[in-house]
C-alpha cells in the first residue's frame, strides 16, 4: 500500500478524492491531506487524515439518519366516547343563562376603572463627544489619513484599461499566490504533526500554484521521497515504484 500526501491550497469536494484514487490508479492508496482551507463536506470516509493549517474550521459530521419506530402506543386507533359523557343541550343552554350576568358585570366593572398614568419618559442624554488624539496619537492619525489619501489619488490616477489590464491582473494574481505560498509553508514548518505525515509518505503531491514552493522545500529537505507537482506526475513515480516488483 502506497502512502500519499497531499498538499493544497483550495477548497476540495469530497468527491474530487475519489477521482484522486482514479487518477492514480490504486483504490488501496492511503490518502493524507495538508490544507489550508477546509473541505467542502465531510471527508472523514474519504481520506486517512485532513490537517487544516489554514483559517476556518473542519465542517462537522453528518448527522445519522432517524430509525423508524415500530415500537407500539398506548393509544387506541380509534377512541369511542361514551354516550353518558356528552352534555344535553338543555344543560348547555342553563350553564350559558348563569355565566352571562356575571360576565357583562365584569366588563362593566373594567369600564369604569381609571387607566393607568403612562410612565414618564426617560430623559435622553446626548452621547459623549470621542476624545480627539493628541501629542505622537495626532502624528500617527494625520500620516495615516495622508496615506490613505495618497493611494485613493494614485488609484485615481491609472486608467480604467489599465487597471483591468491582463499584464496587471497577472501581478496581482502572483503576488497573492507568492503571499499564500510563504505562508502555507511557514505553517507546514511550524506544524510537528504535519512534519511527521509528511516523512512517513511515498510521494508527496502539490496540487496548485499556492502549495508549489512548500513542495519545492520538502524535496530541498528530502531527496529520497520525491516530491511532484499535479497527479500525472505522481501516478509515473508510483508506477516506477512498484515496476521493480513486477518484473522479479
Amino acid at each position: 500500500m502506497s502512502n500519499v500526501v497531499l498538499l493544497s491550497t483550495r477548497r476540495l469536494p469530497p468527491t474530487y478524492f475519489d477521482q484522486v484514487r482514479e487518477d492514480l490508479g490504486d483504490q488501496d492508496i492511503t490518502i493524507d491531506v495538508v490544507g489550508w482551507v477546509a473541505p467542502s463536506a465531510w471527508v472523514a470516509d474519504k481520506v486517512n487524515t485532513f490537517t487544516l493549517i489554514g483559517p476556518g474550521r473542519m465542517p462537522a459530521a453528518p448527522a445519522p439518519e432517524p430509525e423508524p419506530s415500530t415500537e407500539p402506543t398506548d393509544e387506541a386507533p380509534d377512541a369511542v366516547i361514551a354516550p353518558e359523557a356528552v352534555a344535553a343541550p338543555e344543560t348547555v343552554v342553563e350553564d350559558e343563562a348563569k355565566v352571562a350576568p356575571a360576565a357583562s358585570q365584569v366588563a362593566a366593572s373594567a369600564e369604569e376603572a381609571p387607566a393607568p398614568p403612562p410612565p414618564p419618559a426617560a430623559a435622553s442624554r446626548p452621547a459623549a463627544a470621542k476624545p480627539r488624539p493628541t501629542g505622537a496619537k495626532r502624528v500617527v492619525k494625520a500620516v495615516e489619513w495622508r496615506a490613505r489619501k495618497a493611494r485613493k489619488v494614485a488609484g485615481r490616477m491609472l486608467p480604467p484599461a489599465i487597471k483591468g489590464s491582463a499584464p496587471v491582473k497577472f501581478l496581482r494574481g502572483q503576488r497573492a499566490t507568492s503571499d499564500l505560498g510563504k505562508n502555507y509553508w511557514e505553517r507546514v514548518l511550524s506544524r510537528r504533526d504535519v512534519l511527521a505525515t509528511i516523512d512517513r509518505a511515498d510521494v508527496v503531491i502539490a496540487l496548485d500554484a499556492g502549495a508549489i514552493w512548500a513542495g519545492w522545500n520538502l524535496g530541498q529537505r528530502k531527496a529520497s521521497t520525491p516530491v511532484v507537482l499535479g497527479l500525472p506526475a505522481a501516478r509515473r513515480e508510483l508506477d516506477m515504484m512498484k515496476a521493480p516488483a513486477g518484473n522479479g
